[in-house]
């Protein structure tokens, strides 16, 4: 295994633009995370049966939709009941009236404030996200919210940091995604106040406040999720199935 780029990693999926694995980052123990483990992605939606395949053909097997009931019913998932994928909605937001962004989110000076209250609010979820992981060890998982950013970035995140990737790594693994959704920031610019517009991106900065936070207040992702109810055995088997 060998560290692969930014452009090995990305699924072409139609026009689908932020899909990416999450394998080929080195680890601090001088591993390199798996392929075909863990997907991340936005929101499969209304997309053909072709494209449903090429999911399925890469290898997804487990789907974690990480959104909220607002945007399901809005946007149903297409992998959902498709063949003998396994479909799981965990909404990380429970916001109903969430359309573009959640409506508090405008109390946070910039996002790394959004997604520490999101780990902290969101424990019961967390686990089960984990727990689901757990009881797929073999799969190749793919999680998602809706832009393949905020929530998705996250838990992309937690799991780089438990495979012991190092963190300039996991900074500009979740700072490609605005890149990657340029088309859909411009479209999504267009429905927000300016003033709200800074919360579209994905500055390496904010990740770098996250991680910043996680290792003073737990100090890792795994004492996060021994916090969260995983044991240690639990911990070191998700982390020895996405390492190799």
């Amino acid at each position: 295994m060998m560290q692969l780029s930014r452009e090995e990693r990305m699924l072409h999926i139609g026009k689908m633009t932020n899909v990416r694995d999450l394998g080929g980052y080195e680890t601090q123990e001088g591993y390199y995370t798996k392929s075909h483990k863990f997907v991340r992605s936005t929101c499969p939606s209304g997309i053909s049966d072709d494209l449903k395949e090429k999911f399925y053909d890469y290898g997804i097997r487990t789907v974690i939709d990480l959104r909220s009931d607002y945007e399901l019913v809005h946007q149903p998932h297409s992998l959902k009941d498709y063949k003998d994928i396994e479909y799981y909605h965990i909404n990380l937001l429970q916001n109903e009236n969430m359309s573009v962004l959640p409506d508090d989110i405008k109390d946070y000076q910039d996002l790394s404030g959004f997604y520490i209250f999101m780990i902290e609010a969101n424990k019961k979820q967390f686990k089960k996200v984990f727990e689901i992981l757990l009881n797929h060890p073999y799969d190749c998982t793919l999680f998602n919210c809706s832009a393949g950013k905020d929530r998705t970035g996250v838990l992309a995140c937690l799991l780089l940091d438990l495979a012991g990737c190092h963190e300039y790594d996991i900074v500009k693994d979740y700072s490609e995604s605005y890149e990657n959704n340029m088309q859909m920031m411009k479209q999504l610019e267009e429905m927000l106040p300016k003033e709200e517009e800074k919360f579209l991106g994905s500055d390496p900065r904010v990740m770098m406040r996250f991680l910043a936070y996680l290792r003073e207040q737990y100090g890792s992702s795994k004492g996060y999720l021994l916090n969260i109810g995983l044991d240690e055995d639990q911990i070191e088997e998700i982390k020895e199935n996405f390492i190799i």
